[in-house]
């Protein structure tokens, strides 16, 4: 008797026998290898793309932490390596763009990243973006805002992506002098390190549940994947156990036979991903790119990748081959398919609904964050338990269906054979859906937060700030801005703070009686009154003596009479209340007082309001002062809103992303599942039922599962949108419109799937697919 052979190598045996299953079953293991490899490396370069996010995020980050200087450190002494800077940012047509103004205090200066040479008074470098927008007919008013002769390029390593619009600009001699502007910093270098706050609220709820909703189908589309040809798999492995194999020997042949795909398609996926990783650059999501050296996957990630994708070919193969190690009888004989099990599948929806559920008015913590690990969960179950019971559902629906046409009842018998392909293609599209209507859900409630804040024409919630003016400078302010057209009733006053007073300090706002009462309920008012604001504890009246700080010294300023208290107004909702203790006075109050240069703000409207007249406003600004800056409403909440268009514009994109690799897989399972049925389409054929019928039974063959997974999409996704808009404290709000357009748009997919196939289907009907051996 001979010695059995040691496990390691009996077990090496049996993966090498799937493995020469695979490669040498003719050409139809061929096709099922080829089409296996295909959508595994598909599905791994766009993880890969993925993988490379948290890297390329970092080096954004060390870009623009290279270029920053600390504000809050102290000045260094003017030597011959400082230089003055000074914020020039601005906005154009809903684009940020990126500007400082430099003036160096002796040539040793230091140069920002990306800069060779420091441009000179009049004279700018600018991004490559930048540049292109300047010199196109889209950047005619930018370019009158920005006028300053380009002299050069920002390189690389000075810019955050390549799509960003930056620049630096040389600052007119003395400009940013420390006695001509406060606004302006000395530095002797640049590079910094900041905090960086997380996000919180829909921000973060957005962020999680997209990148669940965008990553969670290329998972099943790779499980989906290594089912492609597992008819024929689960017969090979039903004739090995009929010959004496036992259940785990099956097993691992099976695996070997799956494996051999698995890692060929891994090997394509990093082989489709260097020319993904080149076309970056030339893509901009949301105002967001990054340069190809950028796109490196995160090593943790780059290796649990493959990894992860052999562990789930075995995984897969063990679950989808239980069944033919089982009973190789009914693998054998084609046998219909056993009612699925509902509990574990509800088990998942009800797990990641509680999940959601706990996380609904809990306590945020620090910084108001959400509980990320359980949105993640939740999100992640829910999905995942949407696809799941999607099966259970089909199979429900197609034993009860009785009645209808020939095509229908063709479809239908094929169905409840077996309609394990179909159920199981629709799969992806199901989570995909799901999370895209729950995105749709929760971006109409972010939207309605927002709605109310946007501006109408005439209403005045535009506020500029115009630095270092002298008192008369708000009457230039008004002016200048009341000369461009669309312009509407523009009013400034000159601010002071900091100001010694008798006992606390106080603030001064000087202007018009007009521009007053925009700050304060004051009701009659002549040149030359002086108002105080009420709720202070610092009591301001007749014969103080105010001393105004300025680079020279300070000015001192002695109340006239002050006519009356008053109480604060917002002038137009921009969070810019008086404090108590503003002092507001008239021009006439202080014409000789010799009070210093300040900052000015003005608020004003526009009607007609159009984008145009936005810039046209903007540049006005700028002809006063390049530092002076425009804003809509609240900074924080305008920041807020662009970075929520940016996350939404990442999603979609990952999402449509996702949705052309499942309906790839659609239209490899679809063909695939023809081909698996040439003989009985052929025979169906030969006995006289036209192609039209044929054709007709293939498109409700896709209907019904797409139906069923529409359904459940429907009736998960909503309920998982309102409870993410609760999470994140958001107005519950539905978009029926979009909801129905995402409906509509995966509709589409499968049935244009389904139009893809139709050539198969008439290969499949021929005469010689009649013959079998």
């Amino acid at each position: 008797m001979g010695t059995a052979s040691p496990a390691p190598l009996r077990w090496a045996r049996e993966i090498r026998l799937g493995v020469q299953l695979s490669v040498t079953g003719g050409r139809d293991a061929w096709i099922r290898l080829a089409l296996v490899a295909s959508g595994i490396g598909v599905a791994v370069a766009v993880l890969l793309v993925a993988a490379s996010w948290p890297t390329m995020a970092e080096a954004r980050q060390e870009r623009h932490d290279a270029r920053s200087y600390e504000l809050d450190r102290q000045t260094p002494e003017s030597t011959d390596q400082t230089l003055l800077i000074a914020y020039a940012d601005t906005s154009y047509h809903g684009e940020s763009v990126y500007g400082r103004l430099l003036e160096p205090e002796a040539p040793g200066a230091p140069a920002p990243p990306g800069v060779t040479d420091l441009p000179g008074p009049g004279e700018m470098v600018v991004s490559p973006e930048l540049k292109r927008l300047l010199d196109s007919p889209e950047g005619r008013l930018l370019r009158e805002r920005l006028d300053y002769s380009i002299v050069g390029t920002i390189g690389d390593e000075g810019l955050v992506d390549p799509g960003e619009l930056a620049y630096y600009a040389g600052a007119a001699p003395d400009l940013l002098s420390s006695e001509e502007t406060g606004r302006s910093e000395r530095i002797d270098g640049f590079g910094t390190s900041r905090f960086d706050f997380p996000r919180g609220g829909e921000t973060l709820v957005l962020a999680l549940t997209g990148a669940v909703v965008a990553l969670l189908p290329l998972g099943v589309f790779v499980a989906a994947a290594l089912r492609f040809g597992a008819d024929r798999r689960d017969r090979r492995l039903a004739v090995l156990r009929l010959l004496g194999a036992d259940r785990w020997t099956a097993a691992r042949t099976a695996c070997g036979e799956t494996l051999i795909g698995a890692l060929v398609g891994t090997a394509a996926g990093f082989a489709l991903f260097f020319p993904l990783r080149g076309l970056v650059p030339s893509v901009q999501v949301g105002g967001v790119s990054g340069f190809a050296a950028d796109i490196v996957p995160h090593p943790l990630l780059a290796v649990a990748i493959p990894i992860g994708a052999v562990a789930l070919a075995v995984g897969v193969t063990l679950v989808s081959t239980a069944r033919a190690a089982a009973d190789p009888l009914a693998a054998a004989r084609r046998a219909s398919w056993p009612r699925r099990r509902l509990w574990w599948r509800a088990a998942l929806l009800t797990g990641g609904t509680a999940l959601l559920l706990s996380s609904i008015g809990a306590d945020p913590g620090r910084f108001g964050r959400v509980p990320e690990t359980a949105v993640v969960g939740g999100v992640l179950l829910v999905l995942l338990g949407a696809g799941l019971v999607t099966p259970w559902l089909f199979q429900v629906a197609v034993s009860r269906a009785r009645r209808g046409g020939v095509p229908w009842l063709l479809a239908v018998r094929r169905l409840q054979a077996d309609g394990a392909a179909e159920s199981r293609a629709v799969v992806g599209l199901v989570v995909i859906v799901t999370g895209a209507v729950a995105l749709q859900t929760l971006f109409a409630g972010i939207q309605m937060r927002y709605a109310d804040e946007e501006p109408v024409p005439g209403e005045r919630v535009y506020r500029t700030d115009v630095p270092e003016l002298p008192p008369a400078g708000a009457a230039e302010v008004a002016e200048r801005l009341s000369a461009v057209p669309q312009v509407r009733d523009a009013r400034a006053v000159v601010e002071y703070w900091h100001i010694e007073g008798p006992n606390d300090p106080v603030s001064l706002r000087v202007g018009s009686c007009s521009a007053l009462r925009d700050h304060a309920r004051i009701g009659e008012c002549s040149d030359g009154d002086v108002f105080a604001v009420e709720g202070t504890s610092t009591r301001v009246e007749e014969g103080q003596r105010l001393r105004i700080p300025d680079a020279d010294g300070a000015a001192t300023w002695e109340l006239p009479e002050v006519k009356r208290s008053v109480a604060p107004r917002d002038p137009s909702g921009l969070g810019e209340d008086p404090v108590p203790g503003s002092v507001l006075a008239t021009p006439g109050a202080v014409a000789g007082a010799d009070l210093p240069r300040s900052g000015v703000s003005a608020v004003f409207g526009l009607d007609p309001l159009t984008p145009r007249a936005v810039e046209e406003a903007r540049n006005a600004v700028a002809e006063l002062s390049p530092m002076g800056t425009t804003v809509i409403g609240q900074t924080s909440d305008s920041e807020r809103e662009r970075e929520l268009d940016r996350i939404g514009a990442l999603v979609t994109a990952g999402v449509g992303a996702s949705l052309l690799v499942v309906g790839l897989g659609l239209v490899i399972s679809a063909v695939e599942r023809l081909r698996g049925t040439k003989r009985e389409l052929a025979v169906l054929a030969a006995s006289g039922v036209d192609r039209r019928t044929l054709a007709l039974s293939v498109l409700a063959q896709a209907t019904i599962p797409l139906a069923v997974g529409l359904a459940v999409s429907l009736a998960v996704g909503v309920p998982l949108g309102a409870a993410l808009l609760r999470i994140a404290e958001v107005p519950v709000a539905f978009d029926i419109g979009g909801i129905a357009a995402i409906t509509a748009a995966s509709a589409a997919v499968v049935l244009s799937v389904t139009v893809l196939s139709l050539p198969a289907l008439a290969k499949a009907i021929r005469p010689e697919n009649l013959r079998a051996e």
